[in-house]
């Protein structure tokens, strides 16, 4: 039919006809089975139904890849007490908050110029930023944070009343070689209360695990990070050591920690070793613990999805832990391994449980 339209020529009705009708319903059915067979051979992460698998990050992301950076393995911890590396004309000194990193902190409020931290980059690529506060009520809500990149500035806003005493991500950005001040801290404008600026770590690669390093003198002189005193912030720790660690679907594979994980995998021996036994079903780690609203998510909360959008037939596909500042960690079949994304980019959220 292509050849007669592309010569101009009348076409063969009754032949054109004949060719639909035998050609037509082959395509339907092949069409059929194949979508079947897709269907039956994705397993459902709620180990009761197969409705297809969850993606574990399916809406568009920033970036599809995970990368390790142009210098795997490097960090930078700064500290507001860093000799040479910080800088806060204007800003105040506070003393004896136990979720302090070290033993002072930086604040102010109104109208005065950023805090800075100098990091030394070495070597032009992506890299991951954490942010150390101690949460108080009387912080800004909307502390901003400014981040130098290869294509400018970009200014993030957290709540610093929320998730202290603990490394809060605030993204991954592509930075530029060279020792400069490479993240800002303000207070927000309108905000409520006093911005904080305590600590900072850089880290290369989209993905890095800002623990590794949390205890030790890496940046002048730096002190020792406080330990934390609630389980929540614990569990995030305990997560991020799971980082990297490759996506596979349990069943058919084993739930095996570090080596093979899928998302309730990922939350089952996470919270193993806080002696929590869940089972690696999604519906069974659903009626764990109480529920809690998405306005009252704390570090350490499980957060639950329906990436599917099966409703009643199937409400949940995908479980992670809610890490603070909007993101979650979780066992993604979209970036092949246990990642730490905002949240948002999950689509159908379902709801939370504290357990």
């Amino acid at each position: 039919m292509s050849g007669a339209a592309d010569t101009g020529s009348s076409p063969n009705r009754k032949g054109n006809l004949r060719h639909l009708l035998l050609v037509w319903p082959v395509a339907f059915v092949s069409a059929g089975l194949a979508l079947a067979v897709a269907f039956v051979a994705a397993p459902s992460e709620a180990g009761s139904q197969t409705l297809g698998v969850s993606q574990g990050s399916i809406t568009p992301y920033p970036y599809a890849d995970v990368t390790e950076g142009p210098w795997p393995g490097y960090s930078q911890v700064v500290d507001n007490a860093t000799r040479g590396r910080f800088r806060a004309p204007g800003w105040g000194e506070r003393f004896g908050d136990w979720q302090t990193f070290g033993v002072d902190y930086a604040e102010a409020s109104g109208d005065v110029a950023p805090a800075r931290f100098k990091v030394n980059i070495p070597a032009t690529g992506y890299y991951s930023v954490y942010a150390w506060w101690p949460a108080r009520e009387g912080n800004n809500y909307a502390t901003r944070f400014g981040i130098t990149t290869t294509s400018g500035t970009v200014w993030t806003e957290v709540n610093q009343q929320l998730d202290g005493g603990m490394w809060v991500r605030l993204g991954a950005y592509e930075m530029e070689a060279g020792d400069y001040y490479a993240v800002r801290v303000a207070p927000g404008s309108g905000g409520y209360g006093a911005a904080v600026a305590d600590a900072v770590q850089v880290l290369s690669g989209e993905q890095a695990n800002p623990e590794e390093i949390a205890g030790e003198e890496a940046a002048g002189d730096l002190a020792i990070a406080a330990s934390g005193k609630t389980k929540g912030d614990k569990v995030v720790r305990r997560a991020r050591w799971h980082l990297r660690t490759p996506y596979k679907l349990s069943p058919p594979h084993r739930c095996k920690a570090y080596r093979s994980e899928d998302c309730s995998c990922h939350t089952k021996v996470v919270l193993k070793t806080f002696d929590k036994r869940l089972p690696d079903n999604l519906a069974i780690q659903w009626d764990k613990g109480r529920r809690v609203n998405k306005a009252e998510l704390r570090p350490g909360d499980l957060v639950f999805f329906d990436e599917n959008r099966n409703g009643k037939l199937q409400p949940m596909d995908h479980v992670g832990i809610y890490s603070g500042n909007g993101y979650v960690i979780h066992a993604s079949s979209y970036f092949g391994e246990v990642v730490e994304t905002k949240m948002k980019f999950i689509r159908g959220y379902w709801g939370a449980r504290r357990v």
